[in-house]
């Protein structure tokens, strides 16, 4: 086994997870020292994240309305997409505030966690309401947004220009899309050399965080990542009826054909190295058109990430809990329309979702200091369960979209490659 494949095994991952616990709580001195170059770390990946945000919303929209072959597939895959974005945020939110996992949480819980909110109190709330906070969603000036990391605002941007060049049949736009898958692999090679130093660059992160941190506060999330995986629980047997009502056939029997590719994904923490199992495995066993799961799964991969969107959903509210914030239905819908626009297509995990965080914590008055906190130390616990949420929402996605058995129309000569206008 070489050094690329150690480094990057999830093993290796956990140990350096568990070496920053170990550092931070025995040697806080050694882990404010190594905190900086953590964040040195997560900025890159950070620098690397945006643009393949960007990028993989455009060329994957655009792609899928240029094709003549998946064309016929955008208008359900679209009713089904934006409705199903629906259900994980709710699931987030009601758990969240049915279990309350940030509510009695203990005195000596209470008491370090008090102190983190001492050092970060509640601030403004940064949007006027349901109106001013959609206001921030459509920039004004995209470069602007692009400077300050406004990452619902991006989306939308990037979401835009994608249904656009959808709809242009130019060789200029052939171009431009080939650029900017271009820009796509680069910084996707980026963020695969970052990738390898994962286990260092998390050890050194969460060795500062935890040496800020005392031992109740790390205690005080057991609550929060147990809620949290009911919530996830509960939204995993939603994905599975839903599946099973578009395939039919013997419950135990139709659904358990789907373990490995689960169990790969939450074994791994990666949908992508689940992917070819997913494809074959529809195919295969389910007699989906192959062409759809091609489309569907590794678009939705990027952008119709349902575990995000329970997280952010689920996580805001437990931290307004925690912060004694009482949430009015309008901030119910804040919540609700920021988790599903940024986690729908967040990239990356732990702290590297707090620029995706930040916007909706800020629209309820709710400081990002405790929300890193969380995000660095649960992530390699919570995270096998986003992975799970997002590569099955996307399985069912496939099988709703194109029926299992259902011939996609065929496609005529002609149609295959449209005649260019000149660019």
């Amino acid at each position: 086994m070489n050094l690329k494949k150690i480094l990057t095994d999830p093993k290796t991952v956990l140990a350096g997870v568990v070496g920053g616990f170990v550092i931070g709580l025995n040697a806080p001195e050694l882990g404010e020292v190594l905190f900086p170059v953590g964040q040195i770390y997560i900025s890159f990946l950070a620098m690397c994240l945006l643009p393949i945000l960007i990028t993989a919303i455009v060329t994957g929209i655009a792609g899928l309305l240029r094709d003549a072959s998946t064309r016929v597939l955008f208008k359900p895959m679209a009713i089904f997409y934006l409705a199903g974005l629906i259900l994980p945020c709710v699931v987030g939110i009601v758990t969240a505030t049915l279990l309350g996992p940030g509510t009695n949480l203990g005195p000596e819980a209470e008491r370090s966690i008090g102190a983190l909110i001492i050092a970060s109190p509640a601030g403004p709330r940064e949007a006027a309401g349901i109106l001013g906070f959609l206001a921030t969603i459509i920039p004004t000036n995209i470069f602007e947004a692009l400077s300050t990391n406004q990452v619902m605002a991006i989306v939308f941007f990037s979401i835009s220009m994608g249904l656009a060049m959808g709809m242009i049949q130019t060789r200029g736009v052939d171009q431009t899309l080939a650029m900017i898958e271009t820009i796509y692999e680069a910084f996707m090679q980026l963020f695969r050399w970052a990738i390898v130093l994962l286990a260092p660059g998390l050890l050194m992160l969460i060795a500062g965080v935890v040496s800020q941190t005392n031992i109740e506060t790390l205690l005080a999330l057991t609550k929060f990542v147990g809620f949290f995986y009911v919530g996830g629980i509960i939204l995993m047997i939603a994905y599975m009826v839903l599946f099973w009502l578009a395939v039919r056939g013997p419950v135990i029997a139709t659904l358990s054909k789907l373990s490995n590719t689960n169990m790969l994904a939450f074994m791994t923490n990666n949908p992508i190295i689940a992917l070819p199992v997913a494809l074959e495995t529809l195919e295969r066993d389910y007699g989906v058109d192959r062409r759809v799961p091609d489309l569907v799964i590794p678009f939705g991969i990027f952008a119709n990430q349902h575990g995000a969107v329970f997280l952010l959903s689920f996580l805001t509210v437990f931290l307004a809990q925690i912060y004694v914030i009482d949430l009015s239905i309008q901030d119910y819908l804040v919540i609700a329309i920021g988790s599903i626009i940024a986690g729908a297509t967040a990239v990356g995990g732990g702290a590297v979702l707090i620029p995706t965080v930040a916007p909706i914590l800020g629209a309820v008055g709710i400081p990002t200091p405790l929300a890193l906190v969380v995000l660095a130390t649960t992530d390699n616990i919570i995270g096998p369960v986003r992975t799970v949420l997002t590569l099955q929402s996307n399985i069912t996605l496939t099988v709703l979209t194109a029926r299992p058995g259902k011939e996609m129309p065929a496609i005529e000569e002609q149609d295959e490659k449209p005649e260019l206008e000149s660019a």
